[in-house]
């Protein structure tokens, strides 16, 4: 088999054992790997009904067929699992180093279930695994433990995913991290991992994948190394990263700011791409094998206004807008320091921006107190943001109710609170207003693991109207209206470039690389998997491949319960119009065109429109007619 290993390593926690699975190659060309594989095996292995975090829920990590081919955007992973923050499923990607490295290492994935009796840590070599034991890490930041795992292996080119002390206390949106600055972010799987008592997952492998035709992956890597040494837009990336975008959203008044009330923030230059690369950082990071180089490394030595410690890397864009103008921090350093902290402790920060901005309306509006904070905490307040984000992960103080999320914390504090909550099934927000893009207000709704921004098309993508790759997926006309304006139009395209970011996350590459606007296109992708694998494989399939895990993941919050009444926006985005000047400025969400184009986006995938879940006719074109009959799962509701 080209490509892959044929080897899922399978853990069981509980009984302490392992054992390998030797899938067969059709499996690998039907689910390919990465989030379309993650959602298989949680429906196969996972019992309905299952506690998030207690033993039955399933931790999978994922790679694909084409992951450890020396090709930019080709060093990502993903993990799935029971999310313990919305109790729907999660995919969570990760760029870094580790997940090649487990390919040589001689697994594409592996599963953990159970929960171990005392603290471990998994140790992956060449084909051979062992549990060890972790109790001396338990308790320490990730830079320490980091560190200590490689000096007991006896080598520092290991490579850790690990838990941080958030993850170890259970905070709802805890996440796993490699290198100490990539982050499995989203839907709270490091708690998942705190959970069964494994700290950290170490791999290290001598092996390389049998490729179909290696002198086609060089010739890719060569290609796309060229182009983003060329002035231009790529090299501008490069040296602004996605911090570039503070700038973009505001000129459209998409930057969430004072807990999504305004879509525009005055300070937003103190954060901006060009504030970072001026003050905070030598040269930018990477992940492995990408000449992109797109991730905000910090300089050493930074010592005021706060000490930084620069081998936690620097904020993503979504960082400067959740923990930075959602809180109205005009502050680089105070950003860079709570940045610093979330990868110390293990915190997704889009979700710790999203509950300390929602804790400082609160605090103005008098519905918490300084005494039960522990101190003011109001918007533009940089100190109380750090102070907020170390209570968070070490769950102390009010940070104990700050780590359950802000749809609990909100409901422990009243109606008034439950209101200005901003999150879509439990979860928080990311930085992209959808009162300010009108394809993101149906793409967070109907995302089956909560908002992403991630997850399909921005509708600035379309300011011209498509792009030739656009139209390659039959989107052929620009839809009307602005940017917000909901309309029949925009679910057409909110559909099929969903089903074509869901390939993309299946065949884990980096969509900074791997899009219809990134220096590869959807053509080289395929000439890619060809080149790994062999296959002759299609724009056809690869649609396919996307509509598929996203009918995996629909089908497992129906079998949890889910309904379509869980496709909702939170009241503030339909109720309180936005209130700066901005060029949102006075909107809001419509509610009737939001419900009128959620339902047509269930006609559109297939699936029912008064349940909102796939139909067993879609999942039998899918090849998923087993859904409704494998044991453990309950069937699903059609």
């Amino acid at each position: 088999m080209k490509g892959n290993s044929g080897k899922i390593l399978h853990i069981d926690l509980t009984a302490g054992t392992t054992s390998v699975e030797f899938p067969d190659e059709m499996f690998y060309r039907t689910y390919a790997g990465g989030a379309c594989m993650g959602a298989y095996y949680l429906l196969r292995m996972m019992a309905a009904g299952a506690d998030p975090l207690g033993p039955d829920n399933v931790l999978v990590f994922t790679t694909s067929a084409i992951t450890g081919a020396a090709v930019s955007g080709n060093a990502r992973h993903c993990v799935s699992a029971k999310s313990p923050l919305t109790g729907t499923i999660m995919n969570s990607e990760a760029g870094g180093f580790w997940g090649p490295e487990l390919k040589f290492a001689g697994f594409d994935a592996i599963t953990v279930s159970g929960r171990s009796s005392k603290p471990v840590y998994l140790w992956i070599h060449d084909g051979e695994c062992e549990l060890r034991d972790a109790s001396m890490l338990w308790g320490k930041p990730t830079g320490e433990v980091q560190d200590a795992i490689r000096a007991e292996l006896g080598d520092s080119r290991v490579r850790v995913a690990q838990i941080g002390p958030a993850g170890e206390r259970l905070v709802r949106f805890a996440c796993i991290v490699n290198e100490l600055k990539h982050f499995n972010g989203r839907g709270g799987l490091g708690a998942v991992m705190g959970s069964k008592n494994l700290r950290a997952i170490a791999v290290r492998g001598s092996g390389k994948p049998d490729w179909a035709d290696p002198v086609t992956i060089l010739d890719l890597a060569r290609s796309g190394a060229g182009k983003v040494r060329r002035p231009g837009v790529w090299a501008d990336f490069r040296r602004l990263g996605t911090l570039q975008t503070v700038a973009d959203n505001t000129t459209i008044g998409s930057l969430p700011t004072r807990n999504f009330s305004m879509g525009t923030f005055s300070e937003y230059e103190n954060i901006s791409g060009e504030a970072f690369a001026r003050d905070m950082m030598d040269k930018p990071g990477t992940c492995w094998a990408c000449a992109q180089q797109c991730k905000r490394d910090v300089k050493k030595g930074i010592e005021s206004p706060r000490q930084i410690d620069a081998r936690y890397g620097g904020p993503e864009y979504e960082t400067a807008g959740l923990l930075g103008s959602n809180c109205m921090i005009g502050d680089v350093h105070a950003l860079t320091k709570a940045n610093e902290i979330a990868g110390k402790l293990g915190i997704d920060t889009i979700s710790l921006g999203g509950v300390i901005g929602f804790v400082m309306e609160c605090f103005e509006r008098g519905i918490l107190s300084e005494e039960q904070i522990g101190f003011p905490a109001p918007f533009g307040d940089g100190e109380a943001l750090v102070r907020l984000a170390e209570m968070t992960g070490l769950r102390s103080g009010i940070g104990d109710s700050i780590a359950e999320g802000v749809a609990r914390l909100a409901v422990g504090l009243g109606p008034e609170a439950q209101r200005i909550a901003v999150h879509i099934k439990g979860k928080e927000l990311p930085a992209h207003t959808p009162t300010a893009k009108g394809m993101m207000a149906i793409l967070y709704a109907v995302g089956s693991f909560g908002p992403d921004h991630m997850s399909g098309a921005h509708d600035e993508q379309f300011t011209s109207g498509p792009n030739e790759a656009y139209r390659g997926i039959g989107i052929y006309e620009k839809p009307p209206g602005a940017n917000w304006d909901l309309n029949l139009e925009k679910v057409n395209i909110v559909a099929r470039a969903q089903q074509l970011v869901s390939a993309i996350d299946s065949w884990s590459v980096c969509q900074f690389c791997f899009h219809v606007w990134t220096i590869y296109s959807m053509e080289n992708l395929l000439a890619l998997i060809k080149a790994c694998t062999g296959w002759s494989y299609t724009m056809h399939e690869f649609m396919l491949l996307g509509e598929r895990r996203l009918n995996l993941l629909r089908a497992f919050n129906a079998r949890e319960g889910f309904t379509k009444a869980d496709d909702d926006l939170p009241p503030r985005l339909f109720e309180d119009p936005l209130l700066d000047n901005g060029p949102t400025g006075g909107r809001t969400v419509d509610r009737e065109q939001f419900l009128q184009c959620r339902d047509e986006y269930y006609r559109l995938v297939g699936w029912d429109p008064t349940t909102g879940n796939p139909t067993g006719a879609k999942l039998r074109e899918l090849g998923l007619g087993w859904i409704s009959e494998a044991a453990p799962t309950a069937p699903v509701v059609l």
